[in-house]
């Protein structure tokens, strides 16, 4: 499997970017690369799957317009999504954390041990913080993205970036998850 990165223009605070796959250009900056040159991977940049490609076959509902605004209750069910699967990586309930990743997901881990095995080793500002705050919930390109300030134990900021799609079953679900470190450290 290959895999697809994402990758940010040039941004003053941002050292370096875990990736997740799938979004296309946008007014924000975000840009996919479709290969990892061979150079990125030898200077040892960390590259892990917490939630696997974006492009993962997954079975979204009916999509709305790319320009489609979120309402006040999707906004609030997406953050909460996110701050369930955060609760759950707390109690090391890798069954909750899974559930609450996209169909495509689960398909590509097969289980919840692997799925938070990658998270405990590639993701750890995600799977253990001491501050998580939410910013922006918005449509990009038709991409529902959540953005999440962490600080981790050492003080040092993180800024998780998620996607989130709507399932068949109507709930929303993590596809994606890209981690940058900034250059902040939270006092």
């Amino acid at each position: 499997m290959a895999i697809v990165t994402a990758h940010l223009q040039s941004k003053p605070g941002l050292r370096g970017a875990r990736a997740i796959t799938g979004t296309r250009p946008s007014r924000r900056g975000v840009i996919v690369a479709l290969a990892v040159s061979s150079s990125l991977l030898s200077a040892g940049l960390p590259f892990g799957l917490l939630c696997a490609p974006l492009l993962a076959v997954a079975a979204p509902a009916p999509a709305e317009p790319p320009g489609a605004l979120l309402s006040k209750i999707d906004v609030q069910a997406v953050q909460a999504t996110v701050q369930r699967q955060f609760d759950a990586f707390a109690r090391d309930d890798a069954a909750a954390a899974f559930a609450l990743a996209s169909s495509g997901i689960r398909t590509q881990f097969g289980t919840a041990d692997k799925f938070m095995s990658v998270v405990r080793k590639q993701y750890q500002p995600v799977y253990r913080h001491r501050v998580a705050l939410f910013t922006d919930t918005e449509r990009v390109s038709g991409a529902v993205l959540q953005t999440v300030r962490l600080t981790d134990a050492d003080d040092r900021v993180w800024v998780a970036v998620y996607r989130l799609e709507r399932e068949i079953d109507g709930h929303w679900h993590i596809v994606g998850c890209q981690l940058l470190e900034t250059k902040s450290v939270s006092t």
